[in-house]
């Protein structure tokens, strides 16, 4: 008796804190190998002190000086939407804590104590990464953007417990047509009131003040909330299991839903008018390609990656970066080939070698294109302006297309 009045709320909710971080961290050391990973973080973080400094004594990129307060919150906006409320309820706990409300609103209140700091630290850091654009762009001193900081920290608390309280209350397409308009709706009131506060001191704290007051009405309405304590159970669950299923996701694959129609070429119809042999192979690699969601999801994240690694270094490393791109993407479409000209399909069919290399040479061709274009736009825009990015963009082509023959030259040498 005298055991079980000593374990109190806190004492659960502390213990189970802990169990979670000690369980995440096992995860991480199952996965991550962490003698190549210094390998990798002491050069990256290196390279990240010397841009961040760059920032603050060299003079500024075009991108930078031309970006506005309210681009420049929607970004940050988002990254607001990452994270969320853990309250470490457990599915086992219901007749317990059913029976005792004050144990089960001091998780509540520990649980949203904690979103609320995570959310604060994490946009402290997010202010500090993007201080030298509030200050050399915008001209704040130092009192403006650390209120600035606080002030994202408080929209980022209320935005995670506003949306926490959709999720466990919704379910379905209600869950997401609240959570979408909640999250659309919430970041268009934060643009407007941040770009309204303009670094004047009183406008930071009268919204300060308003934000304050808002999230405590929301904690006191999360904490009066009955009736979700399934939906609390399904999202701590979901929360707490989310690096678990990103860590196997890069290594066990997400079964497929079967599909009776792809996304996209769903019809026949043709993408090149000279019906060549070779012409016709390529278009059908090319519709292979695409047809394939994990390949699809593949070129889609290559285009966002690379778009954002010729932008952020300065001039000439980032034409660098780009050349080396360009270098890696012939190597990895060619790739892409081999696993189409290796199938089934293309085996039982009896291909003349030189068509089937100028089927290849067009299908990759057709592939680096849009990626070219994308990085020739990017490194033009933040390299010499928006009126010379279509000059870089043909450049940037011109450089892929002949990568992309040598490399065919290569190969070709090679089978022969």
């Amino acid at each position: 008796m005298e055991h079980s009045e000593r374990y109190t709320p806190i004492r659960l909710y502390r213990r189970r804190q802990r169990e979670h971080f000690n369980g995440q961290l096992k995860n991480l050391k199952l996965a991550v190998d962490w003698t190549v990973w210094v390998y990798l973080l002491v050069p990256g973080l290196l390279y990240l002190i010397g841009w961040y400094s760059s920032l603050r004594t060299k003079p500024l990129p075009t991108w930078a000086i031309e970006l506005t307060v309210p681009i420049l919150t929607g970004v940050i906006d988002i990254v607001m939407l990452s994270g969320g409320v853990l309250l470490f309820v457990e599915e086992a706990d219901m007749l317990f804590l059913k029976s005792r409300p004050l144990w089960m609103r001091t998780l509540m209140k520990q649980g949203l104590i904690r979103a609320c700091l995570l959310h604060l630290g994490k946009m402290i850091v997010i202010t500090a990464l993007t201080a030298p654009l509030w200050s050399r762009v915008y001209g704040m001193s130092f009192t403006p953007i650390a209120l600035l900081a606080l002030w994202f920290g408080i929209v980022a608390s209320c935005q995670a417990i506003a949306l926490h309280i959709i999720k466990v209350r919704y379910t379905g397409w209600r869950r997401w047509i609240q959570f979408i308009s909640a999250a659309i709706a919430m970041g268009f009131v934060t643009i407007r009131t941040t770009s309204w506060m303009d670094g004047e001191i009183w406008r930071q704290l009268a919204g300060i003040f308003v934000g304050i007051l808002l999230l405590l009405t929301l904690v006191q309405m999360r904490l009066w909330m009955k009736g979700t304590f399934e939906g609390d159970v399904r999202e701590d669950l979901r929360g707490r299991l989310k690096m678990t299923a990103f860590l196997l996701s890069q290594s066990v694959s997400k079964p497929k839903v079967p599909r009776t129609k792809t996304v996209i070429f769903r019809k026949r119809r043709r993408l090149l008018r000279n019906r060549s042999i070779s012409n016709r192979t390529a278009e059908t690699a090319y519709k292979a390609f695409f047809r394939d969601s994990s390949t699809m999801k593949l070129y889609l994240q290559l285009g966002s990656l690379s778009t954002a690694a010729v932008m952020l270094p300065p001039f000439p490393v980032n034409v660098i970066v780009c050349c080396l791109l360009i270098i890696m993407l012939t190597l990895l479409f060619y790739r892409s080939w081999d696993v189409f000209a290796t199938s089934d399909y293309v085996q039982l069919l009896s291909y003349d070698p030189a068509a089937l290399h100028r089927a290849g040479l067009m299908m990759v061709r057709m592939l680096f294109i849009p990626l070219g274009l994308l990085m020739g736009l990017a490194l033009g825009i933040t390299w010499l302006g928006w009126l010379a990015s279509v000059v870089v963009a043909a450049a940037v082509v011109a450089f892929g297309l002949f990568c992309l023959s040598v490399g065919g030259w290569i190969r070709l040498t090679r089978l022969s």
